[in-house]
């Protein structure tokens, strides 16, 4: 994750690999990016490293691999995961490594945690310095859907179900969506209930702030940082992005 106004509490962190969706389609989309040619990878905004392991089993052995979060909580368990790899506490606009990559991802629309185009420009902008000649800058990000964004309903209701390692079954209530067209952003709350018991657990809720980023503003960013887009598609089964994609989704190298 990265510097924003979202908040990810770290006690919901121990839970992020058991509430979080089917990741099958992110794992097959950055794997193949991976080429004979791809000697170190950075994974920004890596959360526990699930996707960032499944990369460097694609990769040749003995390669670099670093993944970076702001959550400690997610760091560790990344690091109890694949302790052979490199993970850093630090924020997506100032990673915090050295060095240069061949493959830098950033999945899960983690650059739409960014508020301002200021911090989109900053992760841009760190993201070419470290990036290798001729590497590749990869990321998926969700396209505005200007009508849904509209008609954000302040109401409770069921995003998710999972159950925890021990068996313990839970829902995702998300409640206070509200989208404010002049800023771009969508913001919410996450509250986590019990089903067993229906009742809501006594933790701090994970509130949203997702920034809306049009392809025009990611082609600025992009121009900006000295990088340009080599393809771009609507999802991550790479169809062809048109102006009804639900995502966007980028595959990028230096100009």
């Amino acid at each position: 994750m990265s510097v924003s106004d979202s908040a990810w509490p770290e006690v919901w962190s121990a839970l992020y690999d058991a509430m979080d969706l089917d990741r099958t389609p992110h794992v097959a989309f950055y794997t193949a990016l991976v080429t004979p040619q791809t000697r170190s990878l950075l994974d920004l905004g890596c959360g526990t490293g699930s996707i960032t392991v499944k990369i460097a089993e694609a990769m040749a052995p003995g390669g670099r691999v670093v993944g970076v979060d702001l959550s400690p909580k997610m760091i560790e368990i990344a690091a109890e995961r694949a302790p052979q790899f490199e993970w850093v506490v630090a924020d997506i606009c100032d990673p915090g490594v050295e060095g240069s990559f061949d493959l830098i991802v950033i999945c899960f629309h983690t650059l739409q945690m960014l508020q301002e185009d200021s911090q989109l420009h900053r992760a841009f902008a760190a993201i070419s310095r470290l990036l290798a000649p001729g590497g590749c800058f990869a990321f998926d990000i969700y396209q505005p859907n200007e009508a849904w964004l509209a008609a954000a309903d302040p109401a409770s209701f069921v995003v998710r179900q999972f159950a925890d390692a021990q068996g313990r079954n839970f829902e995702v209530i998300e409640s206070n969506a509200a989208y404010d067209a002049q800023t771009r952003i969508l913001s919410g709350e996450w509250r986590l209930k019990d089903i067993q018991n229906g009742q809501m657990l006594q933790v701090a809720p994970i509130v949203q702030r997702v920034r809306q980023y049009f392809p025009a503003d990611i082609d600025r960013a992009l121009a900006q940082s000295g990088m340009i887009s080599l393809e771009t598609f609507g999802d991550l089964d790479r169809r062809l992005f048109t102006a009804e994609s639900k995502r966007q989704v980028y595959v990028c190298q230096k100009a």
